[in-house]
């Protein structure tokens, strides 16, 4: 490897990753003792809160004190099962507080983090409030359903100063992490592909049967900021009385509407798309174009239209994977350098030559570390705590949800976009542009 090389592309970098860097401290410069706690409030309680909250409530520092949902049943679930886990843990602790407004959980000064785990279209203006109201946020995947909407996250982040991480939970995985570092330190030599495993599914109008809302459901109030449709288990499913009614049903299909989520390309998206852009040093940044393609047939990206992102470099983030003498196996991404490739999924790690397993990155590279075994969760806290930066800040997560949302948006009008990451918008075409943003429904437009 040429040695010389690799340190210029680290340093051409190392300018743009210091703002991101966040080492502020929740409770003030030395206020970490072991008797320090974090009171958490989640909002949205479905399918992903379930996923977070057995560990959450294991945590001896962390609080879960309250609750927000639109729904009377998940509220009171949540609530009797934290209160009935933390007295088994002989912990003095009150039951939980249930709102059905998340504004009233934000407003509570006893609320020192939250978690927001609604759908999609909700994640802007709950990171947005939360941000003003100074609380520390962890946001699920993708940080936004719109372009402008990661654009004012990111400034309300910024100008809160809050700590920020997004639930891109991969770069907290060991292989991800050593595929991006390989990348992003040079050691993989210019990089020319990142290929992304996705498929080309779109979010459309669905024809579900219209169902009476359930007693105590807000169903405006789910719907909130987007388009009102009438009420179907197929987006809010209702929970059972079983001991565990969150494995009665899978993920609900609101990311398949068009209302409310923007299908694979943003929920894999999030996760893969996040990898490339970190691996590439491009948190915060974006691609120069959308290349759509018709019956253009490439490389491990089958269908009838066909897209990929180019960067100012000249890289091109791929959809699929590629040729077999590149990669001999599928993985959820793969670097294509001049001098190696690297290839992660959520376990395995690949590279073409051994010495990318054995290789310990150095102490100058400057891809964030952290310890073996940590996991995204307690990247957070480590941040709230601490001051230590997050893994997947605010501007990653900016940059992972454009480069999502401006595919879905080429991909239907069907040609080839150009891309200005630093205005935000598409050069000279006001038709794309229409797409950069939703107006808010009701009350919800004045935020």
């Amino acid at each position: 490897m040429n040695i010389g090389r690799r340190k210029f592309l680290k340093g051409a970098a190392f300018a743009a990753v210091l703002p991101l860097i966040y080492r502020g401290k929740l409770f003030g410069a030395g206020n970490n003792a072991p008797n320090s706690r974090c009171n958490v409030g989640i909002i949205g309680v479905g399918k992903m809160a379930d996923s977070h909250l057995g560990g959450l409530t294991d945590m001896p520092n962390v609080r879960v004190c309250a609750f927000a949902d639109v729904d009377d049943k998940r509220l009171k679930y949540w609530s009797e099962k934290a209160a009935q886990k933390y007295a088994q843990k002989g912990f003095a602790f009150d039951k939980p507080k249930c709102y059905k407004d998340f504004r009233e959980l934000l407003a509570d000064p006893s609320i020192d983090a939250v978690y927001i785990t609604t759908p999609d279209h909700w994640h802007a203006i709950i990171s947005i409030l939360a941000a003003r109201a100074g609380k520390a946020i962890y946001c699920e995947k993708p940080m936004t359903f719109t372009i402008e909407e990661a654009r004012k996250v990111t400034k309300a982040v910024q100008d809160a100063g809050v700590v920020f991480q997004v639930g891109s939970q991969q770069r907290s995985g060991e292989s991800f992490r050593r595929a991006a570092q390989l990348a992003r330190n040079g050691y993989l030599g210019e990089i020319k592909n990142v290929w992304c495993r996705l498929n080309y599914s779109l979010a459309s109008t669905r024809n579900w049967k219209y169902e009476d809302v359930p007693a105590g459901v807000d169903w405006d109030m789910w719907c909130g900021p987007a388009p009102y449709n009438p009420y179907s288990q197929q987006l809010l499913p209702m929970l059972s009385d079983s001991p565990q009614p969150y494995n009665e049903h899978g993920f609900p299909a609101w990311r398949d509407h068009l209302d409310y989520g923007n299908s694979n390309q943003a929920d894999f998206g999030a996760h893969h798309y996040d990898i490339a852009m970190w691996g590439l040093g491009l948190d915060g940044k974006g691609p120069k174009r959308v290349v759509v393609m018709d019956g253009a047939n490439l490389t491990g990206t089958p269908g009838p239209r066909q897209y990929y992102y180019e960067t100012e470099s000249g890289v091109k983030i791929m959809k699929g994977n590629p040729s077999k003498d590149v990669c001999p196996l599928d993985y959820a991404v793969i670097f294509e350098g001049t001098e190696g490739v690297a290839a992660a999924d959520r376990g395995p790690f690949w590279a073409n030559k051994k010495y990318f397993y054995d290789i310990l990155i150095g102490d100058d590279d400057f891809v964030y570390q952290k310890a073996m075994g940590e996991s995204h969760r307690d990247c957070f806290f480590n941040a709230v705590f601490n001051g230590a930066p997050v893994t997947a800040p605010v501007e990653g997560g900016r940059s992972s949800a454009e480069l999502s949302i401006m595919g879905n948006i080429a991909y239907r009008l069907g040609r080839t976009l150009e891309w200005d990451w630093r205005k935000g918008e598409f050069v000279n075409d006001p038709e794309a542009n229409k797409f950069i943003s939703r107006p808010n429904r009701g009350q919800w437009a004045l935020i």
